[in-house]
């Protein structure tokens, strides 16, 4: 699901319908701007276009105020100088908000981040991020504090701070050509640069939860009258036949990968190029895993489309040199994290820590039941990467 700036442009929102018409027509020639600005309302979360304009405009009228004395703290933390503006919010995402913070010595984009990266996993993040940097690969360039740290502890939270760069909106669904063949490009010039990583597969990808775990989330919905209880029973089997599909991980081919390259952690930069923002999430995986999770982020949803898909995988095999064989079996990190991320959201939206996180999960979590991943979806996938 896509998330909406803490202070949204109705200009912005109808550039991004007209920019998903023109990826609709793609495969749908006689698609619409109602069709493209009804798809980019459910991407948002929202029943259609009039019910995003109006969440657009309330948003823009209910900025978050800067929890106070937190600018000042996160410029001293990061040395970033003095603060010569207020703080203003930027977005709320599943890590909390982010802030722009203007000081003497300019501009900066404050992130929250999970609690689990710390400062060993940030390092390893930048790695590949400066490895990608080199040879093309367009990101924005992270603060080290005084002390040298890419993380540090502000008012309860971890937190990181960028260089702030002007950037566009992250690719809309469903991906264009172009953009579908840059993504895959990225892929094959992160894997071409053969990181060795000793480290074990994050337990996130590779564990998943039981029947009980499940059954008892069905309950703990029911009990706390969630609207979507039922429907979370009848997803269930679904969720059930993804679970068989599982590999062993060849422990020799694991590489560094960005293991989270999703559109939403994606920017479109000056003329046209992709920005990747997000390498906190970097870890062990195989080309060929990650390779499956990327096509379920890219080119599952809304419909499998084949064109999509043959860009993306010529875009890799141009920056590689090939395509690996893939199989049913390189979903499998793709399942484990979609399961548990399904699962994490419905329990956030059971027990929310905030509005903030009450709101985005009971969103999320009505479209996951409403577009579940599919056993069938992933198989129609692999027959369309072999046409």
């Amino acid at each position: 699901m896509r998330f909406l700036p803490d202070k949204p442009s109705l200009g912005f929102l109808r550039q991004e319908a007209k920019d998903l018409l023109a990826a609709l027509r793609e495969s749908s020639p006689d698609a619409s701007l109602a069709d493209a600005q009804l798809a980019l309302a459910e991407e948002y979360g929202m029943r259609d276009w009039h019910a995003l304009k109006s969440e657009a405009e309330r948003r823009a009228a209910e900025l978050p105020v800067v929890p106070e004395g937190l600018a000042e703290a996160l410029a001293e933390a990061f040395g970033l100088g003095r603060i010569s503006k207020p703080a203003v919010p930027v977005a709320f995402t599943p890590m909390g908000r982010c802030w722009s913070l203007s000081t003497d010595r300019g501009r900066w984009l404050a992130v929250t981040v999970y609690p689990w990266i710390v400062e060993a996993q940030a390092e390893l993040g930048a790695q590949l991020r400066d490895a990608a940097v080199a040879v093309g690969i367009s990101a924005p360039t992270p603060v080290r504090s005084p002390e040298g740290r890419l993380i540090e502890s502000v008012q309860g939270q971890n937190w990181r701070v960028h260089e702030w760069i002007q950037v566009g909106p992250s690719p809309v669904a469903p991906t264009s050509l172009t953009v579908a063949r840059g993504i895959g490009s990225t892929y094959g010039t992160l894997h071409s640069l053969k990181i060795p990583s000793t480290a074990p597969v994050n337990p996130y990808l590779t564990q998943r939860g039981s029947d009980a775990d499940w059954e008892g989330l069905v309950e703990r919905a029911i009990g706390a009258g969630k609207p979507w209880a039922e429907q979370l029973t009848r997803v269930l089997p679904t969720l059930y036949e993804l679970r068989a599909i599982d590999a062993e991980i060849d422990r020799d081919a694991l590489i560094l990968c960005n293991c989270n390259l999703i559109p939403e952690h994606v920017r479109t930069g000056h003329n046209g190029e992709l920005v990747v923002t997000e390498w906190d999430f970097a870890g062990s995986l195989t080309p060929e895993l990650e390779l499956g999770s990327a096509l379920t982020h890219w080119a599952l949803r809304p419909t499998i489309n084949q064109k999509t898909v043959v860009a993306f995988r010529d875009g890799y095999a141009d920056a590689a040199g090939q395509w690996p064989q893939l199989s049913l079996a390189s979903f499998s990190i793709a399942v484990t994290g979609y399961l548990n991320w399904t699962y994490n959201t419905i329990c956030e939206a059971i027990t929310p820590a905030d509005p903030d996180h009450a709101t985005f999960a009971d969103r999320e979590t009505v479209d996951l039941l409403t577009k579940p991943m599919t056993r069938p979806a992933l198989e129609k996938l692999l027959t369309t990467l072999d046409a």
